[in-house]
C-alpha cells in the first residue's frame, strides 16, 4: 500500500532524478522528465495523495522504499 508523501519530499526526489519544473499553474507544479517524454502534476497542497505517489512510482521505479 502506498502512503501519502509531503510535497517537498516528492519534489526533491524528482529534482534528484534530473526532472525539471516545467510550469506552475493554480495549485499544481508540472514536472518533466529529462528526456521530455513524461510529465507529472504534483499538487501544492502540502500532502500528496497516494494516487499521485503511485503515478510517480510507475514512471520512476527507484522510489524510496519508505513510500511503499
Amino acid at each position: 500500500m502506498v502512503r501519502a508523501v509531503k510535497q517537498r519530499e516528492l519534489e526533491r526526489f524528482l529534482a534528484s532524478r534530473k526532472w525539471t519544473l516545467l510550469r506552475t499553474k493554480g495549485g499544481h507544479n508540472v514536472w518533466g522528465s529529462p528526456n521530455g517524454t513524461d510529465s507529472v502534476a504534483i499538487p501544492t497542497h502540502g500532502i500528496v495523495s497516494p494516487g499521485v505517489v503511485r503515478q510517480v512510482m510507475k514512471k520512476l521505479p527507484d522510489t524510496p522504499s519508505s513510500w511503499k
